[in-house]
């Protein structure tokens, strides 16, 4: 869940992009997973969905590792629609529960993660790291 003002915007990165609506400092947590509002699936369980919904769940989930099961995350907030970038300006903990500005964010910049962090399975939806 977004703790910062944001909106979507078309992106020079790709698609619908998270802009901040206000200035964000370095070292701002600016997200937390909450799970009144983000939801955790478990991701054997995305075969039993649609092949829409799969789609769906595929570009706009990250996966992570909770207690040893590969589980999907679905947040409910403008967050599912924060593209990767190789310099970003949002940086994860370890756990995946927390993202804090690297450095000043002026209002109206784009956020951005790098996937390769947070994502276990983002070689599967960028390539190799590195790959243009």
């Amino acid at each position: 869940m977004f703790l910062v003002r944001t909106s979507l915007r078309p992106s020079l990165i790709h698609g619908i992009g998270v802009f901040t609506d206000e200035t964000i400092q370095k070292g701002q947590l600016v997200w937390e997973f909450d799970p009144r509002v983000d939801l955790r699936i478990p991701l054997e369980a995305k075969r039993d969905f649609p092949p829409a919904m799969q789609d769906f769940l595929f570009h706009l989930t990250y996966v992570e590792l909770v207690d040893g099961r590969e589980m999907m995350v679905l947040c409910a907030d403008n967050a599912k629609y924060v593209n990767h970038s190789d310099d970003p300006n949002l940086l994860d903990t370890e756990d995946n529960l927390r993202e804090f500005a690297i450095c000043d964010i002026p209002a109206g910049e784009e956020l951005t993660c790098n996937y390769y962090v947070s994502d276990l399975h983002a070689v599967d939806k960028l390539g190799p790291p590195g790959n243009p």
